[in-house]
């Protein structure tokens, strides 16, 4: 293609004098509008002194683009025309050729231009291999053709997938179906079209490419952890690209972890041929996610189908020939498919459906899982005399499956209009096949919660039946613990791309904030030239992309991501970015939206004040606001849960809802410094607010620091943390109240003498009949509380209150107070119960309230307290203490929070949780640490 019909005039002139306001990536991108046109050279050229390693491996077979000077850092290279065998000497080096291997490397970015096509057909066939971490760009009339005889070798990793994408999102415009081809490949391997398969030419839909053969093991090499996106250019009314195209593809090529996202036409289709692929990712393709025809004989396990509400035709779209007589007849095998069904139609007017079997095709299928919604079309239907006749014979077998549908089946009726004669109850041939069923689903997500029938209605004895399969005795694509998605795909996980190995440079700020003039001398860090700020309301997705030379400026009040449930917006967080508040300002992540907030060990997200960051200033307790985060959970505030607006303590935002797995996104490798700031005394901003966040929300790696109010607090909802540290925050550490059910494992907290108040503060309702009942399990606790001597509210410094009705699942909970003879020297009560309402009481006396194996070093290690008549007296808490497994008032000795690998209090003697409730890692001791690791290294703040 000529590049100028991807960068038309005048969106390079918008892109030139908005000083490329698009470029919402990770890295620089340059743009040179000269030369429209590259012609690659016939050999390569005489080395010189002073050719780059690049143009060194790569002139032979491409050019250096003149429209990208650089992507994500990187040269962007050229492809275009045919890629043969060459006669010159080896290039190799990470990438390069020699002879009729070319290897497409990663230290830079590949452009297509055009159709680009491997080889030619059983002629000049060349291997073209692509290294892990590769990614390869197409414009608007580009695609990647694999021939005939020729072999892709693209084998990605879970950490370094290849990506395939468009060009435009190289230039930070948002990725949409469309903008380029997709990848093709033609094998040598039996295909119906062709009576004579020793001499078939079946022409291929786009570009008129031949493919099909007489050879079924036929290898068109391999395609691992590869990942296709927003591919599938329209041709005409019946000409589309796929995402991946296998047309006549033998069995000798390896497809495994493959996702096709956002897709034009079909996600994966199959002309004929015996690949197998496994490990499949189909999310938001417009027309079918899986497609065959023609006669597809190979295999599929392992594959996740998501529709788009209002943007997807069918899960599996199942065809074979019109013509019965048709050899070979489709007859894949299928196993553990999960199909979500979307809402609605698409824009060409096809309604979300689940499976259509029909035109003759044949199948044998174990494992399925159909979830359709309330305006989801039809999940199977069987459609056409040729197709019954199968479903009534030993061609056409669906077992062990499940069907969660509001309109479950629909049947095969004649239609002399159309030709057919035949009928079937789809329902009863469904239900008359063994193990199969119609019921409800039980998912969390696509992930089977673990009273899903899912988990123990599948197929067993998999890999027996046939060595294509392995054995996953569960129905759907997920066992309900293990996600093999994760890692490598796209859309899934709400990703952010992880930050390189050095962050890079930025010359604009990401679409969705605005640039600031920077003051030389004005931050404390003198290596930021760009400050990019957020303010006001977010309705479109924003990504705050790290760099060594920018922050991100959080200003004028609440910025707000999102409307409530409406307008959902993502803001996500890329590893290592900065951010700072001015005085009256915070984050507010709106019911419906997400924060995708993903930092690493070695690149944590910070959050603090503006004071902190400007030069001559320091950071202080309540110099900003902090993060709150709002979901649809369950709230004991709300009478009726499916009306439910509570009312966040400042600004009012609505939160709660009757959905305790909802998702808010994900916080991880975060510190959040100096927040906190006071409104008025019984208003004030926490470092982090979970307000009916659900458990769908993933928490990780957390550092509250120096708030002025509590660290982190929960009102209701179900969201669990791990690794968590809380650090001199002036009221409570961790505090709960209106129906908190999550669970935490992993927190070390500690305080400043002089201004803290407690460790943890538990409440839940002071109504009788207020549901649901506070009650999060909590592992794995290290509580140092401050000296006894009143913050500047009036509260002196004390371990574990347990109050307001709240019930509670404690293990493994270490508290050691300071040690004195006074006040001044000395911690407040470590473990206290407060009895005022009748409820803790009764939680206690029931066994709703619990306590074990664990240990309190304090000389005032206990207190029960209650200002009701009633209750006085109710509870001894030492003896409730004690009377517990595992429990021990004793001494024990810690160096930062950490204790001796020998200590014999502590390590060995906690109780193991992972067995009965799989978000709990596998411990056996007491605390925080297991006196060898330190799991703060790296990401966490450390108060000097």
């Amino acid at each position: 293609m000529e590049l100028k019909n991807l960068f038309k005039l005048t969106a390079i002139s918008t892109a030139l004098a908005t000083t490329l306001g698009l470029a919402g990536c990770g890295g620089d991108i340059n743009i040179n509008t000269g030369g429209d046109e590259v012609t690659s050279p016939s050999t390569p050229p005489t080395e010189t002194p002073t050719q780059t390693p690049q143009e060194k491996a790569y002139s032979g077979f491409a050019t250096k683009s003149t429209t990208f000077a650089a992507v994500d850092g990187k040269e962007v290279w050229q492809l275009s025309g045919t890629l043969t065998p060459s006669t010159a000497a080896s290039t190799m080096s990470t990438g390069g050729q020699n002879g009729n291997e070319i290897v497409l490397g990663n230290d830079v970015v590949w452009l297509l231009d055009g159709a680009v096509i491997a080889g030619g057909d059983n002629e000049n066939s060349v291997e073209l291999s692509i290294l892990p971490g590769t990614k390869i760009l197409g414009g608007s009339d580009s695609y990647l053709v694999i021939s005939r005889g020729s072999t892709i070798m693209a084998e990605g990793e879970m950490e370094a997938p290849i990506v395939f994408t468009s060009a435009e999102t190289a230039l930070g415009q948002e990725g949409k179906a469309g903008q380029w081809g997709g990848l093709v490949l033609l094998g040598n391997a039996p295909v119906n079209t062709c009576p004579d398969l020793a001499n078939c030419d079946a022409s291929f839909e786009v570009g008129n490419y031949n493919y099909g053969g007489d050879d079924t093991t036929d290898s068109s090499g391999v395609l691992k952890y590869v990942r296709v996106e927003f591919g599938g250019f329209k041709i005409n009314d019946t000409q589309e690209m796929n995402g991946i195209s296998f047309a006549g593809v033998g069995s000798g090529t390896e497809v495994d972890h493959i996702q096709v996202h956002l897709n034009n036409d079909d996600g994966v289709e199959f002309w004929g041929g015996n690949v197998s692929i496994s490990n499949v990712v189909l999310t938001e393709n417009f027309d079918d996610s899986l497609d065959w025809t023609n006669g597809w004989q190979g295999s599929a396990q392992h594959v996740y189908i998501r529709q788009a509400d209002n943007g997807s035709n069918r899960g599996i779209e199942a065809d074979s020939n019109s013509d019965a007589a048709a050899s070979p007849m489709s007859k894949p095998l299928l196993s553990n498919v999960t199909i979500q069904v979307a809402n609605g139609a698409n824009s060409g007017g096809d309604d979300a459906e689940g499976i259509l079997f029909r035109k003759g095709t044949g199948v044998i299928a174990y494992n399925l899982l159909v979830k359709g919604d309330v305006d989801s079309g039809e999940c199977l239907e069987v459609n056409d005399d040729n197709t019954v006749n199968n479903a009534n014979s030993a061609d056409l077998v669906v077992e062990n499956s499940l069907i969660d549908c509001v309109e479950p089946f629909k049947n095969a009726k004649p239609d002399d209009a159309e030709g057919r004669t035949l009928s079937l109850d789809v329902e009863a041939w469904f239900k008359g096949q063994q193990g199969n069923l119609v019921a409800a689903s039980d998912l969390n997500g696509y992930m089977p919660n673990s009273s899903s029938v899912a988990l123990t209605a599948g197929k067993a004895d998999l890999a027996n039946m046939d060595d294509r399969l392995v054995d996953a005795q569960y129905v759907g694509a997920f066992d309900g613990k293990n996600d093999w998605t994760k890692g490598w795909t796209t859309a899934i996980h709400d990703d952010v791309d992880t930050a390189p190995a050095e962050l890079p440079t930025l010359t604009s700020c990401p679409v969705g904030t605005t640039s600031e003039d920077v003051v030389a001398g004005l931050y404390k860090d003198d290596s930021v030239t760009l400050v990019c700020s957020l303010q006001g309301n977010l309705l479109n997705n924003t990504t705050l992309l790290a760099g060594q030379n920018v922050m991100y400026k959080v200003d004028g009040g609440a910025v707000v991501v999102g409307g409530d449930n409406e307008n959902s917006a993502t803001l996500a967080i890329q590893a290592g970015t900065k951010l700072f508040a001015t005085d009256n300002s915070y984050i507010v992540i709106s019911r419906g939206s997400k924060i995708m907030a993903q930092g690493s060990a070695d690149y944590p997200i910070e959050m603090t004040s503006e004071q902190d960051v400007i030069a001559g200033a320091q950071g202080e307790r309540g110099q900003w606001g902090g993060l709150v985060v709002l979901g649809n959970g369950l709230t004991n505030t709300c009478p009726d849960k499916n009306a439910c607006d509570a009312s966040f303590e400042v600004g009012d935002f609505p939160y709660g809802g009757n959905d305790n797995t909802d998702s808010s996104g994900q916080v991880s490798y975060v510190v959040v410094k100096y927040a906190g700031f006071k409104v008025n005394d019984t208003q004030e901003m926490n470092g982090i607010s979970f307000a009916a966040v659900g458990s769908g929300t993933q928490v990780d790696h957390i550092q509250v620091h120096a708030n002025g109010d509590d660290g982190v607090e929960f009102w209701g909802g179900a969201v669990n943390l791990k690794y968590v540290y809380l650090t001199d925050n002036f009221d409570d550490s961790l505090d709960w109240t209106n129906g908190w059910q999550g669970k935490a494992q992993f927190v070390y907290i500690t305080h400043e003498d002089g201004n803290a108040n407690r460790g943890i503060e538990g409440d839940s309702h002071k109504g009788t009949n207020d549901t649901p009942v506070s009650k999060p399990k909590l592992a794995n606790f290290t509580i140092l509380p401050g000296a006894d001597i009143e913050n500047a509210s009036g509260d002196k410094g004390e371990g574990i209150l347990l109050r307001v009705a709240t019930a509670a699942e404690l293990y493994n909970v270490l508290v050691q107070g300071r040690k004195g003879e006074t006040s001044t020297t000395e911690s407040g009560e470590c473990l206290e119960l407060d009895g005022s309402y009748a409820g803790l009481v009764d939680n206690v006396n029931d066994g709703l309230l619990t306590m074990s194996h664990s240990v309190i070093d304090c000389n005032e290690p206990f207190k029960y307290s209650s200002d009701n008549a009633a209750t006085t007296d109710a509870i001894n808490v030492e003896t409730w203490f004690m009377g517990q497994e595992g429990n021990a008032t004793t001494a024990v000795t810690l160096t930062d929070g950490m204790p001796a690998t020998s200590d014999a209090a502590l390590i060995g003697t906690g109780k193991d949780l992972s067995a009965d409730d799989s978000f709990f890692e596998s411990t056996t001791f007491i605390g925080a640490f297991d006196g060898e690791n330190d799991w703060r290294q790296g990401w966490a703040y450390f108060p000097q």
